[in-house]
């Protein structure tokens, strides 16, 4: 008795550990998110650069500029915004027909028409205060990405 009662412990709490949580577009739309840089980027002692995403209901606009600490002087970078949409699995191709109807997930989806590129984030958590995507390296790239950011708006 004791060892079925310690397998089923196991396989409820490997269920637990494996569930996916799901989230939604309204927790996105209308929200802006800060980007926070490794420590040695953050720390640096002569620029700091911000990234900002506000999310619409179709599009990600990416904000990105940098300021020189010495001199003050600020330089815009892109500034630009790409469709995304929600997904509960990792899609082979981006699917337009979804952006702004997908109303939930745990993948966040994105397009980016300049190069023509998807690429795809799972959602680790999103809260009022801190979003924190994770992006696995497909067989071209070099490294998996966790992108953490910060509730600006």
């Amino acid at each position: 008795m004791k060892t079925i009662i310690a397998i089923l412990i196991a396989l409820f709490s490997t269920c637990a550990v494996n569930a996916q949580t799901t989230y939604t577009l309204e927790q996105l739309v209308g929200t802006k998110w800060r980007m926070i840089y490794p420590e040695q980027i953050e720390n640096n002692p002569y620029y700091y650069r911000e990234h900002i995403d506000e999310y619409t209901q179709c599009e990600i606009k990416n904000k990105l500029k940098s300021t020189n600490k010495i001199t003050g002087k600020t330089r815009i970078g892109a500034d630009v915004s790409h469709k995304y949409y929600l997904s509960d699995v990792i899609p082979k191709s981006f699917d337009m027909s979804k952006v702004g109807k997908v109303k939930k997930g745990s993948y966040l989806i994105t397009y980016y028409e300049r190069t023509k590129k998807m690429e795809y984030y799972k959602i680790i958590s999103l809260t009022n205060d801190s979003l924190k995507l994770f992006h696995k390296a497909s067989k071209d790239e070099i490294r998996n990405v966790w992108v953490d950011f910060v509730r600006v708006k």
